[in-house]
């Protein structure tokens, strides 16, 4: 891995299944250099990434935490395009995702027959587990299982000098704040407030718990209801950790490197 290249992210989707205007279904940019890699991609992903700069043909990878509807809708027409869009065919494209999610892409094929069928010779899926590791670039990925659905994965996005935890949803547990130890940016959904929990889901409280037991840098908090108030949640967050907190909002971007975060709106 090359010294001196930070990851950035974009929050490119901070909110939930909801259709709002302010808040796509969850999805971020992870770029180090030349290598950029889409976290889940529900619906409105692929949109905000042409809205962020970066052409879909430049995707190094897209790694899928889970396959529910609001992490994965885009899926479909990314795959679409990948046949059909002439601007993709200098695509270099790997998607990284759980074994169980072949079922569901073989089913959504037999809907919608060759249209979903990958041809592009450069396009290919790499499946994993918890505990595997897999090098992308500069970037050193390891994965967890999350507590949410049994296929459930957490992503910890590692290089020389930066280190970031995609958590998607779950619930707070010892393996995840194992892979976040001393990670220098914990992207945490908060599906949930502290007063009406959602089985699956974080809320504020129980996010800076995790926060706090990982000895994390910083804690972004994601995966927002409308239901959810951010100022509230922000402060709740931060009386269980001292780290700095943000509530992710579609567009904002985080630059992470040496042991510091910056952010940008």
């Amino acid at each position: 891995m090359s010294p001196g290249q930070p990851l950035q992210l974009t929050v490119l989707g901070s909110g939930t299944c909801e259709l709002r205007p302010d808040a796509s279904s969850p999805a971020h940019l992870v770029s180090c250099g030349s290598t950029h890699l889409l976290l889940d991609l529900g619906q409105g992903a692929l949109r905000r990434l042409v809205q962020s700069g970066i052409a879909p043909a430049k995707l190094t990878a897209v790694l899928i935490s889970h396959h529910h509807l609001d992490h994965l809708a885009d899926l479909l027409p990314l795959l679409f395009a990948l046949n059909y869009d002439p601007a993709m065919r200098t695509a270099n494209l790997t998607i990284c995702a759980h074994p169980d999610l072949q079922p569901v892409l073989s089913a959504l094929q037999g809907a919608f027959d060759h249209w979903l069928v990958p041809r592009h010779p450069n396009v290919s899926f790499t499946w994993l587990a918890p505990g595997d590791q897999l090098t992308l670039g500069p970037i050193r990925l390891r994965t967890a299982a999350a507590a949410h659905v049994n296929t459930s994965l957490a992503f910890r996005l590692q290089t020389a000098d930066a280190s970031l935890v995609y958590l998607g949803d779950t619930e707070p547990t010892g393996e995840l704040a194992r892979l976040a130890h001393r990670t220098d940016l914990l992207l945490a959904n908060c599906a949930a407030t502290d007063q009406n929990p959602k089985p699956g889901h974080l809320g504020p409280r129980a996010a800076g718990r995790l926060a706090a037991r990982a000895r994390a840098r910083s804690l972004v908090l994601c995966h927002l209801y409308r239901d959810v108030d951010p100022e509230t949640a922000r402060q709740a967050a931060g009386r269980v950790f001292d780290g700095p907190v943000w509530m992710a909002s579609d567009r904002q971007v985080f630059t992470i490197g040496r042991g510091a975060v910056t952010t940008s709106p």
